[in-house]
């Protein structure tokens, strides 16, 4: 296996490459760092609109072999497997997504619960997950002894702390950033962590008070993170992200939305100056008026069960880019060639010329075999290249 110094050099000559370097074209913020995960960009464009494609870390350890648990708990493998997923995603998948010169630490999707000691899980072949078993707020008295956060050692912060030092050691003298990583989560998605989904939904009509007390100490916490993480890296704090899976009109109304959820995403974006993207996977048309109002707000995720056309008019109005993403288990592996391009044309007609849009298939895992996932995603490169022509 390659060494990391080879690899850094391999990814580097990829960054600068005259085929990466065309890509910014379709971005607007590609001058701008992602420090969480691979590059994500705000579309430039309002036709001939940049169609990407990516896999979840489960796809990538089929492909190029990561052993998942070490991955995500030793900053040597972290680094190393990283830049070989990447490599792998630029020479095979080529799409039109941008390469930045950066490499990243990326603790999935329980960094933010990991602060109130949430237990965790790391599964072979898969991303670190909370333990849905075990709800460290089963007992509401428990918000009385949470602990005050620490940058240093707080759940996972002291490991974070351990592979930043150590991927800078490691790239020194390469032309590459170091990102430390951003808190992503939104509070609703890591109060669903701490308590439990149903005993939060309950929360919502049966106790408020104590609903808004773990939604503000959730928010707190984030806030010093930002706060702690500007000083610690002597920058200005940096625009937040607000990721949550279970934001979907299918489980809460509109009120209980904009009453008791987004008054939280609306104070971390003025805290952090901005949110450059806000994503749940679930079905939110029903919402998209009111996630227009958060200060500052960039990129909007629009997923396969949304309303396609009302997003662009809400979101193109206020000058927010979307993204729409197709489904990567149903759009990705059960659709025809011609149903590929029926449901592109689909989006196309939604969306050109009203808002500033990008098209993305990412979350894609091997299910059968490697060479059919790899026909599957040159099928859906060769029906965007038609609909959206360079």
């Amino acid at each position: 296996m390659e060494c990391i110094g080879e690899l850094l050099d391999r990814y580097i000559a990829a960054a600068d490459s005259e085929e990466n370097i065309d890509m910014r074209k379709y971005w607007e913020n590609s001058d701008e760092w992602f420090p969480n995960e691979r590059w994500r960009g705000c579309s430039a464009k309002k036709t001939d609109i940049p169609f990407t494609m990516a896999m979840d870390i489960s796809g990538y350890a089929e492909v190029v072999g990561i052993n998942c648990p070490e991955y995500f708990q030793n900053a040597h493998t972290h680094l190393r497997d990283q830049l070989r997923y990447a490599l792998w995603e630029f020479e095979h998948i080529a799409c039109r997504r941008y390469f930045e010169k950066s490499v990243f630490i990326g603790m999935g999707s329980v960094m933010e619960a990991s602060f109130f000691d949430v237990p965790i899980h790391y599964p072979r072949g898969q991303a670190p997950w909370f333990d849905e078993q075990v709800h460290v707020m089963d007992d509401k008295t428990a918000l009385l002894r949470v602990k005050p956060f620490d940058f240093y050692s707080s759940g996972l912060c002291a490991r974070i702390h351990e592979f930043y030092e150590t991927f800078n050691k490691l790239t020194q003298g390469y032309d590459v950033k170091v990102m430390f990583p951003l808190a992503m989560r939104g509070p609703f998605s890591i109060a669903i962590m701490l308590r439990g989904f149903n005993n939060l939904l309950m929360d919502i009509y049966d106790d408020p008070a104590f609903f808004h007390d773990l939604m503000l100490t959730i928010t707190e916490y984030l806030k010093e993170y930002a706060i702690r993480r500007a000083k610690f890296l002597g920058e200005p704090i940096a625009q937040g992200m607000l990721f949550n899976d279970e934001i979907s009109s299918e489980i809460i109304s509109k009120n209980v939305y904009e009453e008791m959820i987004l008054p939280y995403e609306i104070e971390m974006s003025r805290h952090t100056g901005g949110t450059r993207y806000w994503h749940s996977c679930g079905a939110t048309h029903g919402f998209y008026e009111l996630i227009s109002t958060i200060p500052g707000l960039k990129l909007m995720h629009v997923g396969p069960w949304s309303d396609y056309a009302k997003a662009a008019r809400i979101f193109g109005e206020k000058d927010i880019s979307i993204e729409i993403c197709l489904n990567s288990n149903r759009d990705m592996y059960d659709k025809t060639r011609d149903e590929m391009t029926s449901q592109l044309n689909m989006i196309k007609n939604s969306c050109e010329g009203f808002v500033k849009y990008s098209v993305r298939c990412d979350g894609i895992a091997v299910l059968k075999d490697i060479p059919h996932t790899l026909l599957k995603i040159s099928e859906w490169k060769n029906a965007a290249s038609e609909i959206f022509p360079h």
